[in-house]
């Protein structure tokens, strides 16, 4: 039982970790913790799919596998175990989330503090004996850790990706579907290159009212879609971090200031991702099947064409800030094997190296043009043709 008193504490308790810097900025992981905390005062047993549906309305129908909440919870129980660790930090009152479960507890601070030291253990060193082996050891740790981690290290373009308490959010195209009846009453699945989500079909039918469409509940993915996501579950895994996953179709402006954002698709089936793909760049748009690069004394169009080697593409990689703290990297190009093919560049720690030698200082974005071909895509080329620096 959950005393008035103990009530009021643990309501300061709450007050003080959401305006902490871990957890001020996260509008995500602030309305968890809330959440969480009221679910335990009124003593209701949370289950993985009562929290997917109340807060980030996940129909678990569609998916019985979706790790959203896993994710969630899990970076939470990161950013409580940083704001408790923090020197000044003196709650009287301790929030746990167990390894696992889903349900939070109160914990009394002294309790919490006598756990955590029973779960210490120290080892008395004879210091005086080793001290010339112990400084001669911790140099060559020290030395091998920098090297290590210099060999490890996946450029500076990754850097935010991987931070330890970053959180990070994978991007996939996909394009919005429409149901379309015919005069036969047959009903059929249609892809509108001018519907791209809720809004585009209502404008859509109003000016088309001849049509006879209904929104339909799934949409289309390219087969680039499963390749890239593999890919970068892979290059997520090896630098020790995860990401979460989310469609376009369904990406809400929360999602881009709350998260790292790697976008992997077509710019033909971008919604919010429009508005903020190239923003910054002073030469590039999009155009056609391609892209346009202008400057004062340049114009270059980059359109989808076929040569000697069958058919040529561009895709684009964009490297910018979305806000202070958060970086995104697009990976875009209107056909599948352009995205795929920089994707794998930029995932290689050898290639990567190279490219970023060739960057700048004072370089903090980068907009970067590759042409991609191939024989019947056997043998894929993808080598760099423009680069657009901003420092």
């Amino acid at each position: 039982m959950i005393y008035e008193k103990d009530q009021k504490a643990i309501e300061n308790a709450l007050k003080r970790i959401c305006s902490h810097p871990l957890f001020a900025n996260s509008s995500i992981y602030t309305r968890l913790l809330e959440y969480l905390v009221e679910k335990a005062l009124s003593g209701e047993e949370l289950k993985e799919f009562t929290i997917g549906t109340d807060l980030f309305g996940k129909n678990y129908l569609d998916d019985k596998n979706d790790g959203t909440v896993r994710s969630y919870m899990y970076k939470l129980r990161k950013k409580l175990a940083a704001y408790y660790a923090e020197a000044d930090i003196r709650e009287s009152v301790i929030f746990e989330i167990k390894k696992g479960q889903y349900n939070l507890s109160f914990i009394p601070s002294n309790k919490y503090h006598q756990l955590k030291k029973n779960t210490d253990i120290s080892i008395k060193i004879p210091l005086k004996a080793l001290k010339l082996a112990g400084i001669i050891a911790f140099t060559v740790l020290a030395a091998s850790l920098v090297i290590i981690n210099q060999m490890n290290t996946p450029s500076n373009i990754w850097k935010a990706f991987f931070e330890k308490m970053a959180t990070n959010m994978v991007i996939v195209s996909d394009q919005y579907i429409v149901d379309e009846i015919y005069s036969d009453g047959e009903m059929h699945g249609v892809a509108y290159p001018e519907i791209n989500n809720a809004d585009d079909f209502f404008t859509y039918t109003q000016k088309h009212p001849e049509k006879h469409l209904k929104p339909n509940d799934y949409t289309l993915l390219s087969k680039m879609a499963p390749y890239s996501v593999k890919r970068l579950t892979q290059w997520f895994d090896s630098n020790k971090t995860d990401y979460t996953l989310q469609l376009e179709s369904e990406l809400s402006y929360d999602d881009v200031r709350e998260n790292n954002i790697v976008f992997v698709g077509q710019f033909k089936t971008m919604n919010l991702s429009k508005s903020l793909f190239l923003k910054n760049s002073k030469a590039f748009t999009t155009y056609l099947d391609g892209f346009k690069y202008e400057t004062k004394d340049t114009v270059k169009v980059f359109d989808t064409k076929y040569g000697e080697n069958g058919k040529i593409e561009y895709a684009m990689v964009s490297y910018t800030s979305i806000s202070p703290s958060k970086k995104a990297i697009y990976f875009v190009s209107n056909n599948d094997i352009g995205v795929m093919a920089t994707l794998r560049k930029f995932t290689d720690k050898k290639w990567l190296s190279k490219f970023c030698d060739g960057l700048t200082k004072d370089t903090n974005h980068f907009n970067a043009l590759f042409e991609v071909s191939g024989l019947q895509r056997t043998d894929i080329s993808c080598k760099l043709i423009e680069l657009e620096i901003i420092e």
